[in-house]
């Protein structure tokens, strides 16, 4: 099977892991093609999609005629059986653009579904419940939920975890709290800093992976003890030097960086909000309410008395979850054939 990957993004976000991650999954019995933008750098952080682009996938970047003058070209040179899309621009824009009626154009939701960008697919992957929920009767295509995943890492040893502790001038002893992602409202990171004061935890700290434009507002909110490292280009190895980890999310699409740190074998805290309840059960002691300073505060308190944790992580395996996308390829692709 031929399949072209299309993305059009400045950054290197849980999104574009899932697109890396997947085609070089796929690219073991498959041959596959990622298109991406002319420009691909995020201007803030650095972060860019190239590097984790691994042979021998095939990368297509996008020339001065545009995306849509790429991506036609690309399509009569590499002749894919599926094109798959991710996020918004990509997926409105090809799907206004002719193709070979055979050759399906599946999208994946990694946040809301949008008529406008997501319409004139012939099928979507939803990667949590709540998205399929909201998607129209109107819309005709197939669709399907199939969730993100994550591979369980080793715990580092007692000198790892010391020499990576040690950048950040931490002893072993220090309760070192994580949590990550861009920094912007709907991440709930100040919500996170106001809970930590209010647990008032002794000898804790709170370290805030990331960037955004809400990085000053927050450092100015923490002080001494909650560290700011910036965008970092191994987020799951720096969960290794956590004592435990908290996503605070007001909405969360799904939760990768949650799904990280119980394969890390963290202690979690996490809001029940979108996907956030695919990966947690509802009546899981280690949610709490969006939004609720207290309560997060109150978790942190019990997060203070627990160790390592081992998570049943079989629902998310990789290979599972990409054998699933396969699958479902095949039944649209028989589907736009019949």
């Amino acid at each position: 099977m031929r399949i072209l990957h299309c993305i059009m993004t400045r950054e290197f976000a849980g999104t574009e892991r899932y697109v890396t991650e997947l085609a070089a999954m796929q690219a073991h019995h498959h041959e596959v093609c990622i298109h991406i933008d002319r420009r691909t750098t995020d201007p803030l952080t650095g972060s860019d999609i190239t590097p984790h682009i691994a042979p021998p996938v095939r990368m297509v970047r996008a020339g001065r005629g545009g995306y849509c003058v790429s991506y036609l070209k690309t399509l009569a040179d590499f002749r894919p059986d599926v094109i798959h899309t991710h996020l918004g621009k990509s997926s409105f824009r090809l799907g206004l653009l002719p193709r070979p009626r055979h050759v399906p154009l599946i999208a994946t939701l990694h946040s809301r579904f949008s008529a406008r960008a997501y319409g004139r697919c012939d099928a979507l992957i939803c990667i949590a419940r709540w998205q399929a929920d909201e998607i129209p009767s109107t819309f005709a295509g197939a669709r399907t939920v199939i969730g993100n995943w994550t591979r369980q890492r080793p715990r580092p040893t007692p000198a790892e975890r010391q020499r990576m502790r040690t950048q950040f001038g931490m002893g072993d002893k220090t309760f070192l709290i994580g949590g990550g992602g861009r920094m912007v409202t709907k991440k709930g990171f100040d919500i996170l800093i106001r809970a930590f004061r209010q647990a008032a935890l002794p000898d804790a700290r709170l370290i805030l992976f990331g960037d955004g434009p809400e990085r000053a507002r927050l450092e100015a909110m923490g002080g001494g003890d909650v560290i700011f490292p910036g965008y970092r280009s191994d987020f799951p190895a720096d969960l290794g030097m956590l004592d435990g980890f908290v996503m605070p999310s007001l909405h969360e699409p799904f939760g990768l960086a949650l799904l990280e740190a119980m394969a890390a074998h963290l202690p979690v805290i996490a809001t029940a909000a979108g996907g956030v309840l695919d990966i947690l059960p509802p009546a899981s002691p280690s949610l709490v309410p969006p939004g609720d300073v207290a309560a997060m505060a109150q978790g942190l308190r019990h997060m203070r008395q627990l160790g390592p944790q081992e998570w049943d992580m079989q629902r998310f395996n990789p290979d599972r979850q990409a054998h699933l996308i396969e699958a479902f390829y095949t039944r649209v692709r028989e589907g736009t054939a019949a």
